[in-house]
Parts: C-alpha cells; structure tokens; sequence
C-alpha cells in the first residue's frame, strides 16, 4: 500500500509539454514575420535619394544640407541598390535624349539655349565658391586610376548602353557644340540636357 501512496505520475518530457510547443511556435512564427517585413520593406536611405532626386528634379537646386544628406544615403546604399538608381537615371536620359531627338530645330534652339543659360550660370557659381585646400579633387572613382582601370571602366560604361542611346548622345553633343559656337561661346560639354 505504502507503494501506490507515493508513485507520482510520470512527468513528460520538456519538448512534449503544451505550453513550450506553443512558446516555440509563437518565437519562430514572429521571426519570420520580422524578416518577411525586413525583406519587403523599403529601404529608408534608397527612399531618401529618391525623395532628394524628386526634390532636385522639381526645384532645379539642392541646398547644401540636402547635399549632404543625398551623399550620406547614397553611401548607406548596397552595391546592387546603387547599380538600380544609376540605371534608373540612364533610363531616363535616354527618355530625355529621345524626346530632344523628336523636337523641331526651332524647339531644339530654345532648348539648348536653356541648356546652355543653365551651364554658364553654375560655372559661375562653381567660380565664385571659395576653394579649399585639398578639397574638389577626384573623388572614390578617382583619377588615379591606372590605365588598364580606365580602360576597364570605360568598357563597362559602354556596356551599360545601347547604341540607340550613343547615338542619340552623339547627335546631342554634336547639336549643342554647333549652338556654342553659333553663340561665341567655347565648345564644352555642359550640362545634361533637361527635358
């Protein structure tokens, strides 16, 4: 008798109990859930370049502030997010390229003369900025580069482009060098066209 007084029921082990089956499932159902959010969620700095490029494409101007923030977000960037907002951006180009194309010579005149308004007055600008030592030089792309790295470089540019767009850009270059010259001004290159 003495015997079924104390037997104890068995205990079951720990991984069979209830409430650390359920514990465990509500931890791992949560972690998916935070990467399922971390890996749909837009990435805050790729949303402030965009916010920044929207800015700049709607006031013609970035402040300095703004400037500053573009370049720590853009440094923030992976690899693969850069490459997309660069792409991005040569899309457009081209889209702006390929409009130029379409316009009459009267249309492209005033064109490039806003082009060419717009250049001259932001080297002016760049003019007037006092210089600091040290300070303007080529940045991580750098020019101390060898020349099989330029080389190189310049090869995957070429990649990066269709022919379509070289030629679009050849005919731009061309038509805004013969609206310097028609104008006195030196043939350089300035500024991307805005469209």
């Amino acid at each position: 008798m003495h015997q079924l007084i104390n037997k104890r029921p068995a205990r079951e082990p720990l991984y069979k109990r209830r409430w650390v089956r359920r514990t465990g499932l509500l931890l791992l159902l949560l972690f998916l859930m935070f990467g399922l959010y971390r890996a749909i969620r837009p990435d805050p700095n790729l949303r402030k370049v965009k916010q920044l490029r929207e800015q700049f494409a709607q006031n013609k101007t970035l402040t300095p502030e703004q400037r500053g923030e573009m370049r720590d977000a853009m440094a923030r960037l992976s690899t693969g997010q850069r490459e997309a907002l660069a792409a991005e951006g040569r899309q457009r180009f081209e889209d702006q390229l390929r409009h130029y194309s379409q316009m009459t010579p009267a249309e492209k005149a005033r064109h490039l003369d806003e082009q060419i308004k717009r250049g001259e007055r932001m080297r002016q600008q760049l003019g007037q900025r006092p210089q600091t030592p040290g300070g303007g030089g080529p940045g991580p792309r750098g020019g101390n580069q060898s020349p099989d790295e330029r080389e190189k470089r310049r090869k995957e540019r070429l990649n990066q482009t269709t022919p379509e767009f070289r030629a679009l850009m050849d005919q731009y270059r061309k038509d805004m060098a013969a609206r310097r010259q028609q104008l006195g001004l030196p043939a350089t290159g300035g500024p991307r066209p805005r469209v």
